[in-house]
C-alpha cells in the first residue's frame, strides 16, 4: 500500500529547508565576525553590554548552530535556540531600529519554530 501523495518527498523537503536555514545563519554569523566593527556599532546602538565580546559570541553561536543544522545534528534543539535568539533580536534591535528589524527576526524565529516542529520526534504506531 502506498503512502499519502508527497509523503516520500517530506524528508527531502525538510532536509532542504534545514540546509537553507543553516545557510542563513552561516551568513549572519560570518558577517558578525568578518565585519566585526560594524556589528559592534550595531550592538552598541542597541544598548547591549560588552558589544565587542558579544558580537564575537553571537557570531560563533550562529556559525556553530548553522554547522549543526547543515549536518542534521540536534536540529530541534538548535532551531529552538535560534528562535529564542531571534526573539531577543526582535525585542532589542526592533525596538531601536524598527524597519527590517521588526520583520526579519520574527520571520526567522517563525521558520526556526516551524523547523523545530517538523523535527519533533514522532510517536510510532505499532505494526499490527
Amino acid at each position: 500500500m502506498k503512502g499519502m501523495p508527497g509523503q516520500a518527498n517530506a524528508p527531502l523537503a525538510r532536509t532542504c529547508f534545514t540546509f537553507a536555514l543553516g545557510m542563513v545563519f552561516l551568513a549572519a554569523g560570518a558577517s558578525k565576525l568578518i565585519d566585526h566593527q560594524q556589528a559592534v556599532v550595531d550592538f552598541t546602538r542597541w544598548g547591549l553590554p560588552e558589544p565587542g565580546a558579544l558580537t564575537v559570541a553571537v557570531g560563533i553561536f550562529e556559525l556553530c548552530a548553522a554547522a549543526l543544522l547543515v549536518t542534521g545534528v540536534a536540529v530541534r534543539r538548535v532551531a529552538l535556540a535560534l528562535a529564542l535568539e531571534m526573539a531577543v533580536a526582535f525585542a532589542v534591535a526592533g525596538r531601536v531600529d524598527g524597519g527590517a528589524q521588526l520583520v526579519v527576526p520574527p520571520a526567522l524565529a517563525a521558520l526556526c519554530l516551524g523547523l523545530a516542529w517538523l523535527s519533533a520526534p514522532r510517536e510510532r504506531v505499532p505494526a499490527r
